[in-house]
C-alpha cells in the first residue's frame, strides 16, 4: 500500500512539474511538424472567440496559484463550443492534468484516450498517447501501456517514449530491457530535467 501511495505521489508530482510546460510545448511541436505557415493559417481559421477563451484558460494554467474550478469551467466551455478543434484537445489535456493531480486516474484516462484516438493534429495525439501510457503504468495496466507505446513516434517525442518503455520493462521485472531503453532515451534527449530524470532511473537500476 505504501508503495502504491508513493507511486501515486510521484505521478502527481510529475504532472505538476511538467503538465503546463508540456501543454505549451505542444504548440511549438505542432509548429515544427506542420510548418509555421500552415500553423498560422490553421490558427487564423479558428474563431476569435475560441482563441480568446484558450488564452484565458492558458493564463489560469500558468498562474502562480491555480484555480482548478476556473480551469475546468474554461476548458469545458472550449470543449462544448469547439469539440473537434485543437483548442478542445488542449482543454482535455488540461483537465486530464488536473484529474491526475486529484488522483482521479480513470477520468484522466477517459480524457486522454479521446485525444489519443482522434486528436486535431498528430502532435496532440502523440502527446496524449504518452501521457496516457504514463497513467496506465501507474495503474500497472501493462498491456494498455504497451498498446500506446507500440505506436511509432517522431523524433520530437521519441525520448519520452523510450523512457516510458523503460518504465514498462522495469515494472514487468525486465531489468536488462529497462536499462537498454533508458540508455537509448539518454542518447536522444537534450540536456535538462528530462535527461537528468532518466539518468537517475538508470543509475538506480545499476546500483
Amino acid at each position: 500500500m505504501r508503495d502504491e501511495e508513493e507511486q501515486a505521489e510521484l505521478l502527481k508530482n510529475w504532472w505538476q512539474q511538467n503538465g503546463t510546460a508540456a501543454i505549451i510545448t505542444i504548440v511549438l511541436a505542432v509548429a515544427a511538424l506542420i510548418g509555421w505557415r500552415e500553423w498560422q493559417d490553421h490558427s487564423a481559421g479558428q474563431s476569435a472567440e475560441a482563441s480568446a477563451q484558450y488564452q484565458e484558460m492558458l493564463q489560469e494554467l500558468v498562474a502562480p496559484q491555480q484555480d482548478s474550478a476556473a480551469i475546468v469551467t474554461k476548458a469545458d466551455a472550449l470543449i462544448d463550443a469547439y469539440p473537434k478543434t485543437a483548442y478542445a484537445d488542449y482543454a482535455r489535456l488540461a483537465k486530464a492534468a488536473l484529474s491526475v493531480q486529484s488522483s482521479e486516474f480513470e477520468q484522466a484516462v477517459e480524457l486522454l484516450q479521446a485525444v489519443a484516438d482522434n486528436g486535431a493534429t498528430d502532435a496532440i495525439e502523440y502527446t496524449a498517447s504518452l501521457r496516457l501510457a504514463r497513467v496506465h503504468l501507474h495503474q500497472q495496466a501493462w498491456d494498455k501501456a504497451q498498446a500506446q507505446l507500440d505506436k511509432r513516434f517522431p523524433e520530437a517525442f521519441n525520448g519520452m517514449a523510450l523512457e516510458l518503455r523503460g518504465d514498462l520493462a522495469k515494472g514487468q521485472g525486465e531489468t536488462e530491457v529497462a536499462i537498454q531503453r533508458y540508455q537509448e532515451a539518454l542518447a536522444v534527449l537534450q540536456d535538462g530535467g528530462e535527461k537528468d530524470r532518466v539518468q537517475m532511473k538508470l543509475d538506480d537500476l545499476k546500483s
